[in-house]
């Protein structure tokens, strides 16, 4: 695992300092980096554990930030990277309706004790240097063994791959609940534009698009628009998320010839039912 740390804040400080050098003395790199969409985009490679440190101008949730936010969310997904959240509990609450509690590895309350943070970041880190320590001690007969394994075992994951599907809604609570639901069952990804929905597909294959109509800035109709105008994406499969069942409101999206079109009303249930159904013969 890289034995580098990215925190990301508005600006350098005492505390931000104070955990680098702490790191350092744990044999551990860590590198500042503003709370940008940009910053975030060509830095986060490089690390091996990510650390959001919201402070007071962080935590005004303007929305600049909560588009960081978001975009921070698709990266530690695209990543498969985790993130140590420090903040002040309720905006640590704000903070989770942009980024999934599923990566994260650690909340701290503001003011944090900055041992129990080090000793989190030790552990993490050098968790995954064991266990490559561990598979070198195993005898050569052994990983000869597990070879024809490993490879049925790839197999039989590229059998069973769960669908891919991607959320595009402005409502971030929204988006949360819809992804918690599917996470289960599919690999979810989410944006909360269009532009952020097609960034993610520039790098990112897809199944299922589900697309909320009404959007402020570029609309759901306009964003099917530009994905039927492009011929790498013009055959992804679009659901319409509406919550107006109006006769007229639902022959709107029809004329638009989307794969199909939801009621936000629906529950857990039936929406899953619905994927099902649509996946069945896929």
């Amino acid at each position: 695992m890289l034995k580098n740390v990215m925190i990301i804040s508005t600006s350098e400080s005492f505390a931000i300092k104070s955990m680098e050098q702490k790191l350092i003395a744990v044999e551990i790199s860590a590198y500042q980096v503003v709370a940008r969409t940009t910053d975030i985009g060509s830095n986060i490679d490089r690390a091996g554990l990510i650390v959001l440190y919201l402070d007071e101008r962080m935590a005004a949730m303007t929305a600049s930030l909560q588009n960081m936010l978001s975009y921070l969310n698709d990266k530690l997904y695209e990543s498969n990277k985790m993130l140590i959240v420090i903040a002040k509990r309720k905006d640590y609450e704000i903070a989770l309706r942009y980024i999934s509690e599923d990566f994260i590895l650690q909340f701290f309350d503001r003011p944090m004790n900055m041992e129990a943070f080090v000793q989190t970041i030790f552990e993490y880190m050098n968790e995954g240097e064991k266990k490559i320590g561990e598979e070198e001690k195993k005898p050569a007969e052994d990983a000869e063994l597990a070879a024809p394994i490993k490879r049925k075992m790839t197999s039989d994951m590229v059998a069973v791959r769960k669908r891919r599907i991607l959320l595009v809604d402005d409502d971030a609570s929204y988006l949360r609940i819809i992804r918690n639901w599917l996470k289960d069952g599919y690999e979810v990804g989410v944006a909360s534009s269009a532009l952020q929905a097609i960034m993610w597909l520039a790098k990112n294959d897809v199944d299922l698009i589900l697309l909320d109509y009404k959007m402020p800035v570029c609309s759901g109709a306009q964003m099917f628009a530009m994905l039927q105008n492009d011929s790498q994406t013009k055959s992804i499969p679009v659901f319409f998320l509406t919550g107006n069942s109006a006769r007229d409101a639902v022959m709107e999206i029809l004329k638009l010839n989307p794969e199909g079109y939801l009621l936000k009303t629906f529950d857990r249930k039936a929406l899953l039912t619905r994927l099902e159904e649509f996946f069945e013969f896929r």
